[in-house]
C-alpha cells in the first residue's frame, strides 16, 4: 500500500514536471522583445548619462529599470551615411566589411543573402514588426518583417513633417505606396507602435519582435516649438572639446554634415545648433515614452526583453566637428539600454560590445539558434553578471580615410592618406585633446596600439592597405569618390 502511494506521488510529480516544461517553452512563454532605435544620437545625450543639460524622463526612467552599457559601439562604416552600415551590421550580425552589402559593383540582388535578424526570429515563429528607418534592402525588408507601418526606407535628406513613407502589404507581400508624413516622424513612429502593441492584444498566438527605428534626432532639426523653447542657445554650455574647427582634414571634411553651419564655428551659433539637437531628443524621448507606456500597461509588460540604443554618435561641435564620420568617442559611441525580466535594474557597467550583437544576445535570450554565419558575441555574458566587457580591444574604420584602435585606456586613430596619427590617454584626456603621439614617454604604447590595430584589420577582414589606401580601398569594390564634391545630401 505504502509503495503503492509512492507511486502516485511520482506520477503526479512527473505530470507537473512535464506540465511545466511544456509551459515554459509554449510560443507564449517566449520573451517579446522591442527594438527602439535612434538615430544620430550620442551616448551621452541622455540625462541618465550624467548630461545635466537635457531632459530624457522616460529614457532615464528605462535605465533606472535596466541595464546601461557605458560603453557601445559602431564599428564604422564604408560610407559618409553612417548610418547604413550600422543597420547593415545591426541585421545580419556581421563585421563592418562583410555584411555582403557594400560592394559598389555587385548589384543588390547578387549579394549574399545572410539570415537577417527579423528573418531569423519569423522563421522561429515570431511575429515580426517594423516602423521607421530601415535603410538596408526592400528585399531584406520583406524577408524580415511580417508587418510594417510607417517604414522609411532612407535616401535624402528629409522633413520630419513631410517624410516619405509606405507600409508593407498584409502577409509580407510587397509594400504599399508611399505616402507623406504629414505629421513628424518621431510621432508618426510612435503612433505605428502602439497601434500595434494596442491590436497585439487581441492576437496573442506568436511572441513579437518590434523594431521600431526614430529617424530624430538626425537633421532637419525640426521638433515642436514648445521643446525649442526649453533649450534657448544662450543657456547651452558649449562642450569642453568644442574647437572652431578641426585641426585636420581626416577625410570628407567638407561633407553636407559638416557644412550645416559655417565654418570656423561661431559659438553662438553652435549653442543653438546643441539647443535644437537637445530638443529633437527631448521631444523623442517624449514618443518613446508613449510606446513604453502602452507596454507597460499591457499582458506583455513582464515578458518583453526592451533595448534602447542608436546608430552611432554624433560630434555636435565637438573637435569643431559636427557629424559623425570621425573615429572619437562621440561618434562612435552609441547609448545603450537594456531591460527585462532577470536584468539588472539601475546599474551601469562598461559593456565593451559592437551594436552587431543585438542580434545573437536576442536569439540566445530567445531560444533560438544562432545562424552560423552571425559573426558577433553574444553578451549573455554581460547580463548573467559573468563579466563586465565583452572586448579589450576595439576597431573602427572610416571609409579609407581613418582606422582605429581603442583599449580602455589609449585610443589610436590613423589617417592613411594624409599619414597623421592620433595617440590619446583616455583616462587622463577622456574628452581626446591632447594627441601624446610624438611624446617619447609613449612611444612603446604607440607602436603596441599599431599592432593591435594590424591584428584588428586582419581579423575583421579590413580591405585597406595602409601604404596604398585608395588604390586597395577601390580594388576591393569600395567607393572612393570625393562625397564633398559629387554629393551634396545624403543620410
Amino acid at each position: 500500500m505504502m509503495f503503492n502511494k509512492i507511486l502516485v506521488k511520482l506520477a503526479g510529480y512527473l505530470i507537473l514536471f512535464l506540465f511545466s516544461i511544456s509551459t515554459a517553452y509554449s510560443k507564449n512563454e517566449k520573451p517579446n522583445v522591442l527594438f527602439i532605435l535612434t538615430d544620430d544620437q550620442s551616448f551621452d545625450a541622455l540625462g541618465s548619462a550624467n548630461n545635466p543639460h537635457i531632459k530624457t524622463p522616460n529614457l532615464d526612467k528605462l535605465a533606472a529599470q535596466g541595464l546601461t552599457l557605458s560603453h557601445v559601439y559602431n564599428q564604422g562604416s564604408w560610407s559618409p551615411a553612417v548610418c547604413a552600415p550600422s543597420r547593415a551590421m545591426i541585421n545580419t550580425g556581421r563585421n563592418l566589411f562583410e555584411t555582403g552589402m557594400q560592394n559598389k559593383d555587385v548589384p543588390m540582388d547578387a549579394r549574399p543573402d545572410y539570415p537577417l535578424w527579423g528573418e531569423t526570429f519569423r522563421n522561429a515563429g515570431y511575429e515580426t514588426f517594423m516602423t521607421g528607418k530601415w535603410h538596408v534592402s526592400r528585399d531584406a525588408l520583406l524577408r524580415s518583417f511580417d508587418v510594417g507601418q510607417a517604414v522609411h526606407e532612407g535616401g535624402m535628406t528629409y522633413d520630419h513633417y513631410n517624410a516619405v513613407m509606405l507600409d508593407i502589404n498584409e502577409g509580407g507581400n510587397g509594400v504599399s505606396k508611399t505616402y507623406s508624413s504629414k505629421k513628424h516622424t518621431s510621432e508618426l513612429i510612435a503612433d505605428a507602435a502602439v497601434n500595434y502593441l494596442q491590436k497585439k492584444q487581441d492576437s496573442q498566438d506568436k511572441p513579437f519582435l518590434m523594431y521600431v527605428a526614430f529617424l530624430a534626432p538626425h537633421d532637419e532639426r525640426q521638433s515642436p516649438s514648445h521643446f525649442v523653447e526649453m533649450y534657448p542657445g544662450e543657456s547651452i554650455p558649449l562642450p569642453t572639446s568644442f574647437k572652431q574647427q578641426h585641426h585636420l582634414d581626416q577625410g570628407d571634411f567638407w561633407i553636407r554634415d559638416e557644412k550645416l553651419l559655417s565654418i570656423p564655428r561661431k559659438e553662438d551659433e553652435m549653442k543653438t545648433f546643441i539647443g535644437e539637437y537637445y530638443a529633437m531628443v527631448s521631444h523623442l524621448d517624449e514618443q518613446v515614452g508613449r510606446i513604453l507606456a502602452t507596454l507597460e500597461s499591457s499582458s506583455f509588460a513582464d515578458n518583453t526583453i526592451i533595448i534602447f540604443t542608436s546608430d552611432h554618435g554624433l560630434a555636435v561641435g565637438r573637435h569643431g566637428l559636427l557629424g559623425k564620420q570621425n573615429q572619437y568617442d562621440h561618434s562612435i559611441r552609441a547609448p545603450f539600454i537594456i531591460a527585462g525580466k532577470n536584468i539588472d535594474k539601475g546599474k551601469t557597467i562598461k559593456g565593451n560590445i559592437y551594436l552587431n550583437s543585438i542580434f545573437p544576445t536576442t536569439a540566445e535570450l530567445a531560444g533560438i539558434k544562432v545562424p552560423s554565419t552571425v559573426q558577433a558575441k553574444s553578451f549573455v555574458p554581460l547580463l548573467e553578471g559573468k563579466q563586465d566587457s565583452m572586448n579589450d580591444t576595439i576597431y573602427g574604420a572610416y571609409r579609407h580615410f581613418q582606422r582605429m584602435v581603442r583599449t580602455d585606456d589609449f585610443k589610436y586613430i590613423y589617417y592613411p592618406l594624409i599619414k597623421e596619427t592620433q595617440l590619446f590617454n583616455l583616462k587622463n584626456d577622456p574628452e581626446e585633446l591632447t594627441n601624446i603621439a610624438t611624446d617619447a614617454k609613449y612611444a612603446e604604447q604607440l607602436n603596441r596600439m599599431k599592432q593591435k590595430l594590424t591584428t584588428l584589420m586582419k581579423q575583421y577582414k579590413d580591405p585597406v592597405d595602409l601604404n596604398n589606401p585608395m588604390s586597395s580601398y577601390s580594388d576591393a569594390g569600395f567607393n572612393t569618390d570625393a562625397w564633398s564634391l559629387q554629393y551634396t545630401e545624403y543620410h
